[in-house]
């Protein structure tokens, strides 16, 4: 499955479809409400602070943080997923039109400079690429994108505990397709193919697609020296949605805050 043959723009194919959608939608209600309360209740900016969300998805980090007052831009390079989050924005999140926009973007490119209170890239939306040198180079488009003093929050899977429990692979049923996903971890990342079969009615066989995901492992340590690297400072770190504090060993996520220097 890591082998040489794996696709390494694998997530233009897989964040371009309604499967990955599908396949996380049990996540999205309430994860996003548990990390955006976290994140306002740690840092109290006031109403009208420019947040950034950073690959966004279809939006819905982005629009909780617009409902509480302040104005967001949602930045992800899937072409689909954000005119996904357009749709959501003209329809039953239209009366927050005024502070939230959508752009596609490459989050290793990010064309802000100092214009931003907060930066947000959640639910382990990093570590997409083969080079440790791409992948730090979103924090430095991030801290460039930030005003001195800004702040970063950054969740991330517990790359220590995930070495620890990985489950090899799973069968559910999500809208009833059959899905299949399997996983190995190899040279610092781990990687998962998931097959997901659907019925199809009237054409015989059922439909089989694949799909691939990689994501590279981290420790705390080195993102410390990254995120340094790139002038944003950890303050504190977190173990889980709830603010718990950060276990090498048994915490869920690695969430960390961080902060731009000032000028």
């Amino acid at each position: 499955m890591a082998g040489k043959n794996f696709d390494k723009n694998w997530f233009k194919k897989w964040f371009g479809t309604g499967d990955y959608l599908e396949l996380y939608k049990h996540r999205n209600s309430s994860d996003a409400s548990k990390i955006a309360g976290l994140i306002t209740r740690t840092l109290k900016l006031p109403r009208g602070s420019r947040v950034l969300d950073v690959a966004c998805g279809n939006g819905r980090h982005s629009l909780i943080f617009a409902s509480k007052g302040f104005n967001v831009l949602g930045i992800d390079l899937s072409r689909y997923l954000i005119g996904e989050a357009k749709k959501k924005l003209r329809t039953e999140y239209s009366r927050q039109k005024d502070h939230l926009k959508f752009e596609i973007r490459d989050m290793r490119n990010i064309d802000h400079r100092n214009e931003f209170d907060l930066a947000v890239n959640l639910f382990s939306s990093f570590g997409y690429f083969e080079k440790d040198s791409e992948n730090f180079r979103v924090f430095g488009s991030i801290a460039r994108a930030l005003k001195p003093g800004g702040y970063f929050f950054f969740d991330y899977l517990n790359e220590s505990a995930l070495r620890e429990k990985l489950v090899p692979s799973d069968v559910s049923v999500r809208n009833h397709n059959a899905v299949v996903q399997v996983r190995e971890i190899k040279n610092n990342a781990v990687y998962k193919t998931i097959y997901i079969v659907k019925n199809s009615p009237g054409k015989g066989n059922p439909e089989v697609s694949v799909f691939h995901e990689m994501i590279k492992l981290y420790s705390l340590e080195k993102f410390k020296a990254a995120l340094a690297k790139s002038g944003l400072d950890i303050i504190r770190t977190f173990g889980d949605y709830h603010g718990k504090r950060y276990n090498k060993h048994s915490s869920e996520r690695l969430i960390i805050l961080a902060r731009k220097k000032k000028q």
